[in-house]
C-alpha cells in the first residue's frame, strides 16, 4: 500500500492505496491544481519505482516540475515515458519513448516493456488521460486504458490518472467512472479548491475537503480562516507563535494592537489563522469574523475567573461553528484545575484543552482537534 502522505486523506483511503488499484483524479477544467500527482509521487519516491507516462509536456518540463518539488528519484527507480516528443517531431533522450502517440496500442507495449524492466513494486502516473483520449480516438483510447487496468490489476502495481473533465459524452463519463478502483474530483467551490472523494472499492469513504498545492511542500488540506480570541492577556498571541509556521504579529509594549496572523503547517493541514485582540474596542472586529471563520479558538488565562467567565461568554458568540476553548497557562503555581475550570463553564460540555502555549504545551494538539472538527463539519453539510 502507498499513502497520500496526509493523514486524514489516507484515512478516508482506509489507510492509502492497494496494491493493483487505480485512481482517477478528475479535474475540473480551467483549474491550476492539476500537480496532485507530484505530491504522491514524493511521498513515495522510496517505497516504490516510478513510471511517468507524460503526453502533454516534455520530459524536460517534467524534471523541471520534479525540482520544483523538491522530489528526487534515483535514476534506476524513476522513468518517463515519453509520449510527447514524437507528436511534435522532436528528439527524446529518454529510454521508453512512444513513437505513435496516436496509436493506444503503442502506449500499451511502451509501458509493458518499462514495467518488465521495472518490476510489479511501481507506481505509474499518467499526467492526462483526456489528452491521450484525444490523440488516440475516445473509445479504443479508453478500450487501452482497461487493458492497462487490468494488467497493473494483476502484477500488483499502483496507477493514478489525471483526467480534465471536458464536456465529453455523457456514455464517455460513464464507463470512465466504471474503469477505476476509486475517482476523486478536484473543484472549485466559489474561489476555493475542492477535492471531493467520489467513490473507493476498497472500503474507503466518500468525503471532501478543501485543498492547496504548494511548492515544494506539496498538497494540504486547506482551511482559510481559523480566529483565535479569548480575554486580555489570556496568551492568544503565544499560542499563535506556538503553532504558526510563519507569523505576523502586531504587538506594542507587550500588547496586541491589531489582527495577527499565522501560517500552520501541521500532519497534513495548512491553515490561515487570525488573532483578535481581547479588548472591548475591537468586538465589532470579532462579530464581523464571526461569519466568515470555519473555526475558532477561544483562549482562556486558567489564573484569572474572569479570563474564564469571557470564554463563556465567547462559546455562545461562536456556538455555531467549530469551536474549542484552549485552557491556558497551566503551568502556572495558581492555575486553577480542568474539574474547577469545567464547573465554571458549565453547561458547556465542548472540547477544552489543556496547554502552556509558553513552552508549546497542548498547542498543537488543540489545533488538529479543531482542524478535524471543521473536516467533519464540512462532511456532514
Amino acid at each position: 500500500m502507498i499513502t497520500t502522505g496526509l493523514k486524514k486523506f489516507d484515512e478516508y483511503l482506509n489507510g492509502g492505496i492497494p496494491k493493483g488499484k487505480s485512481l482517477l483524479f478528475q479535474i475540473e477544467p480551467g483549474m491550476e491544481e492539476t500537480d496532485i500527482a507530484f505530491h504522491i509521487m514524493k511521498e513515495n519516491a522510496e517505497k516504490v519505482n516510478t513510471i511517468y507516462v507524460s503526453s502533454v509536456s516534455s520530459p524536460k518540463n517534467v524534471y523541471k516540475k520534479m525540482e520544483e518539488f523538491n522530489l528526487e528519484i534515483k535514476e534506476k527507480k524513476f522513468a518517463v515515458v515519453d509520449g510527447y516528443s514524437s507528436l511534435i517531431g522532436a528528439p527524446s533522450e529518454e529510454k521508453y519513448v512512444v513513437e505513435e502517440p496516436h496509436d493506444i496500442g503503442s502506449y500499451e507495449d511502451v509501458i509493458f516493456h518499462a514495467l518488465e524492466d521495472m518490476g510489479g513494486d511501481t507506481l505509474i502516473v499518467f499526467d492526462s488521460l483526456s489528452n491521450i483520449m484525444d490523440l488516440c480516438n475516445e473509445r479504443t483510447a479508453l478500450e487501452g486504458i482497461e487493458r492497462i487496468n487490468n494488467e497493473i490489476s494483476k502484477i500488483g502495481a499502483y496507477i493514478l490518472f489525471n483526467f480534465i473533465a471536458w464536456p465529453y459524452k455523457e456514455a464517455v463519463l460513464y464507463k470512465i467512472k466504471r474503469m477505476f478502483n476509486a475517482i476523486i474530483y478536484a473543484r472549485k467551490e466559489g474561489s476555493l479548491p475542492l477535492m471531493e472523494i467520489k467513490r473507493v472499492d476498497w472500503n474507503g469513504k466518500t468525503a471532501k475537503f478543501y485543498f492547496k498545492i504548494f511548492k515544494p511542500d506539496g498538497l494540504r488540506i486547506y482551511i482559510p480562516k481559523i480566529i483565535v480570541t479569548g480575554s486580555f492577556k489570556a496568551g492568544k498571541t503565544t499560542f499563535l507563535k506556538s503553532i504558526s509556521k510563519k507569523f505576523f504579529p502586531v504587538e506594542r509594549l507587550g500588547a496586541t494592537t491589531g489582527v495577527e496572523y499565522g501560517i500552520v503547517d501541521y500532519k497534513g493541514y495548512r491553515a490561515d489563522v487570525f488573532g483578535i485582540p481581547g479588548r472591548e474596542g475591537f468586538a465589532p472586529l470579532l462579530d464581523k469574523f464571526a461569519g466568515s471563520s470555519m473555526g475558532v479558538i477561544i483562549v482562556l488565562d486558567s489564573t484569572d475567573e474572569s479570563s474564564i467567565r469571557i470564554a463563556k461568554n465567547l462559546v455562545e458568540k461562536f456556538r455555531n461553528v467549530p469551536h474549542l476553548i484552549v485552557a491556558n497557562k497551566q503551568d502556572a503555581i495558581n492555575a486553577k484545575s480542568m474539574e474547577e475550570i469545567k464547573r465554571m463553564l458549565f453547561p458547556y460540555n465542548g472540547e477544552i484543552v489543556k496547554a502552556s502555549a509558553i513552552n508549546g504545551v497542548g498547542t498543537m494538539e488543540a489545533f488538529e482537534i479543531l482542524a478535524d472538527k471543521i473536516l467533519e463539519e464540512l462532511n456532514v453539510n
